[in-house]
């Protein structure tokens, strides 16, 4: 720095400072410009960047022949630079502060499988790290993104509720900082799943039907099995939709915006049988808490009305009927070899084997019974 020996005339009263392109790129350079006032050819000016712990040092040049001067520094971090001289008297003499914006270097790319029940990602960088906060829309819901100390992210994507959605990664910026957004055009693949299905769309499923809906499964896994075909038998009877006992994409897109099934009776504890859609349900609380296919009389003589269980027969008996639920007469709630979409029972209500022993157990002498038309 030059400092002027007191009584010197020619220092510089005024100093003016100019930074472009402004905003910068992160890590891009920057020109700092300006001239001294009055004209002083050879005047030392020093470029400093503030900061929260003082002042940090740039850079200098020496003014021209016109009193101009130029510098050029790299911008990684939002600044407010001054251009610092020495008046006649060896005073300093300050520019005002020129905030140079930084445009951030964010990075981001999708990751994994469009495939329902896949496992998709954004991942990203963003540099430097405190430039704002990163966040991932989907649809209309937008979720914040932790974001590493290297600037990394990672976030997952839906590949379950939503089928068809715009994805958009945002850096909300700090003060200093610029915007900036990222818009990607997700379709996920709506596979078909039948009997020997084994994926992640499985588990998906299973888990929709089981946690969400509450269709009646023994747990979640990603093996389409025969208990798995009976929970999906279960819901296209619900949703009147095509009794397959498979998944297909109508299935897919009624299954997203589907929730459970509501009670006829909503008090209570006790369990429904509907004749026109052959389900059963077992409420709790006035709610469905499990819903089953079943099979009732072939010739429309399942009893409607309100009954009760007044009886209980354990295992098999010499019908085939397994863990049966007595409501009147020989008519009872049972497992058996054969349930299918339709009516073809002699009048009791089949349900299928490993559902037969869960309701057993859970259901006692008493219990409401009622079936509907």
């Amino acid at each position: 720095m030059f400092f002027a020996s007191p009584g010197l005339a020619d220092a510089a009263d005024m100093v003016t400072l100019r930074a472009g392109p402004n905003p910068v790129r992160f890590g891009g350079r920057v020109v700092f410009s300006g001239a001294v006032t009055p004209v002083v050819a050879g005047e030392t000016i020093t470029i400093y960047a503030q900061g929260r712990s003082g002042s940090l040092l740039v850079g200098s040049a020496s003014t021209n022949a016109a009193g101009s001067f130029s510098l050029k520094a790299t911008v990684k971090t939002h600044r407010v630079f001054v251009a610092r001289g020495i008046d006649a008297l060896g005073n300093p003499v300050e520019s005002a502060g020129v905030s140079v914006l930084v445009r951030p270097r964010v990075v981001a790319s999708l990751r994994g499988v469009q495939r329902i029940g896949a496992r998709l990602y954004v991942v990203g960088r963003v540099q430097p790290r405190l430039a704002g906060t990163v966040t991932l829309a989907e649809g209309d819901r937008e979720r914040r993104v932790a974001v590493g100390s290297s600037g990394h992210f990672v976030a997952q994507l839906t590949t379950t509720r939503l089928f068809r959605y715009r994805a958009t990664v945002r850096l909300r910026p700090a003060a200093g900082y610029v915007a900036w957004h990222r818009r990607y055009g997700i379709r996920i693949k709506l596979r078909p799943l039948a009997i020997g299905s084994r994926n992640a769309a499985v588990k998906w499923l299973e888990y929709s039907l089981a946690r969400h809906d509450h269709y009646a499964l023994p747990g979640v896994d990603n093996v389409y099995d025969g208990m798995t075909a009976d929970a999906v038998l279960a819901f296209q009877k619900v949703h009147g939709i095509p009794r397959t006992g498979s998944v297909d994409n109508q299935f897919w897109k009624v299954l997203r915006t589907s929730g459970p099934p509501l009670a006829r009776v909503r008090s209570g504890d006790h369990i429904e049988v509907d004749k026109t859609r052959q389900v059963l349900f077992e409420i709790r609380n006035g709610e469905v808490i499990s819903v089953s296919h079943v099979s009732t009389g072939a010739t429309g003589n399942t009893p409607v009305g309100h009954w009760h269980v007044y009886a209980k027969g354990p295992g098999f008996n010499a019908k085939g009927m397994y863990d049966s639920l007595f409501f009147i007469g020989e008519f009872a709630i049972h497992g058996y070899i054969s349930v299918p979409s339709y009516p073809a029972s002699h009048g009791c209500v089949r349900t299928p084997f490993w559902f037969a022993s869960e309701l057993y157990s859970r259901w006692g002498i008493g219990t409401s019974v009622y079936v509907f038309p």
